[in-house]
């Protein structure tokens, strides 16, 4: 049962120490282990295969560029090098720059007064290829480290100049000067300028923020009608159910007997079934009604947007109605599930009838008096039993709907 589900989850949160847990390590990066005990990685794909693709991780390292005829066959070669010395995964990847709409301007002007324009020599568009090293899940991964230092130190075969001075790599000879310029030779080999980078074949997204983590996803995934399966950008959030927070030192000063009934009634686990009766009686009554759980707090929510507020600054229309229907108000029913959703136009002709009567009361008798009333569900917990009143939130609020991580679907998988 989902709610059993997230009974348990909310009782591990409780438990588990939060210095040591560790919910999600999307590739399974280990930590740094002493040089004795590293075994090299092997290659994540079949040798002799260089092609990039979008699982072949986040995070490369960038170890050069080649350029020019026979530039491809030069960067295959080294990728080659590398899969059979370091058993590194390499990728050899194609680039096209068109500088054709990035036409520099010199100095002064022509005879018309205009400024000259320059052209490139080597013409406007620009072929290169790169050789990415690596799988890794983040910028700052130790594994990385490790390897991009490996990279900068080699020397391979494929990257030596011939006789004739000739070779694609982008920039050899201007390394191979400058080194000759200074007092001390620098450390490293011809790619010492390596660095790391992101994989070009990712959607930005990937690297925007994250959605939930894996462990809240694990909470969430067996409910029918879960936050996470809202199709819009934005919901309604009409009620909110939230845990209750304890000082650590306090909680270990207390008896076990005290603890163990506590955790029976625990506000959170509380909350999520609030939650979770909620959106099941709403959906019965024909809302598109959702409910959420995390570590902290458990919600519901109504509706699914693109956009709560259109181009002109004007709300959307059934935004409006959810906040009128379940937000406090003035003279209005303080049960608003007491009928269904799109009922016949008898009750809305009863309301008006009673609105009518006020009116006229009021400018005979005097104005009536009346307050923000709060609103509440009639919600049956147990078989048999009275339905108890489950409260909405005073103020509903929109909100940007929690999303699955969309990093997870590129995950790098042994």
């Amino acid at each position: 049962m989902a709610l059993a589900r997230i009974t348990l989850a909310i009782a591990a949160v409780a438990i588990a120490s939060p210095a040591s847990a560790q919910f999600w390590n999307l590739f399974g990066s280990k930590k740094e282990e002493p040089a004795k005990q590293a075994a090299p990685a092997a290659p994540a794909h079949a040798a002799g295969s260089f092609q990039l693709t979008q699982q072949s991780g986040p995070w490369l390292i960038l170890a050069t560029t080649f350029s020019g005829e026979g530039a491809e066959g030069q960067a295959r070669d080294l990728c080659a090098e590398i899969q059979r010395t370091h058993r590194l995964p390499a990728y050899v990847h194609e680039m096209t720059f068109d500088l054709t709409d990035n036409q520099p301007v010199g100095r002064g002007v022509d005879r018309y007064g205009a400024p000259v324009k320059m052209r490139y020599r080597t013409g406007s568009k620009r072929q290169e290829w790169a050789v990415l090293v690596g799988n890794y899940p983040s910028v700052d991964d130790t594994i990385a480290a490790r390897d991009l230092q490996a990279i900068k130190a080699a020397k391979p075969q494929a990257l030596e100049i011939d006789e004739s001075g000739h070779t694609n790599q982008n920039l050899a000879n201007t390394r191979v000067m400058l080194a000759s310029w200074t007092e001390k030779n620098e450390q490293g080999g011809p790619m010492r300028a390596a660095f790391m980078t992101r994989n070009p074949l990712l959607p930005d997204s990937y690297f925007a923020p994250k959605g939930v983590d894996k462990f809240v996803e694990k909470m969430n995934k067996d409910f029918a009608h879960s936050a996470l399966k809202i199709p819009g950008k934005q919901t309604i959030r009409v009620a909110t159910f939230r845990g209750r927070g304890t000082l650590v030192g306090a909680s270990q000063s207390r008896s076990s007997k005290s603890r163990r009934k506590n955790a029976e009634t625990d506000p959170l686990m509380e909350a999520a079934e609030n939650a979770h009766l909620l959106c099941e009686e709403m959906r019965r009554k024909g809302w598109e009604a959702y409910e959420f759980h995390d570590r902290t707090e458990s919600w519901v929510s109504v509706g699914s947007f693109d956009n709560v507020i259109d181009a002109n600054g004007q709300p959307h229309p059934d935004a409006v109605e959810i906040v009128r229907t379940f937000g406090a108000a003035h003279n209005t029913s303080p049960t608003p599930l007491d009928k269904q959703r799109n009922a016949p136009a008898e009750s809305a002709r009863a309301a008006e009838v009673k609105q009518q009567f006020n009116s006229l009361f009021s400018s005979e008798v005097g104005q009536i008096a009346s307050g923000m009333n709060p609103k509440y569900a009639q919600v049956a917990f147990e078989k048999g039993q009275p339905p108890r009143p489950i409260p909405f939130d005073v103020y509903p609020e929109a909100i940007d709907a929690p999303k699955k991580s969309v990093s997870s679907g590129f995950a790098w998988r042994p």
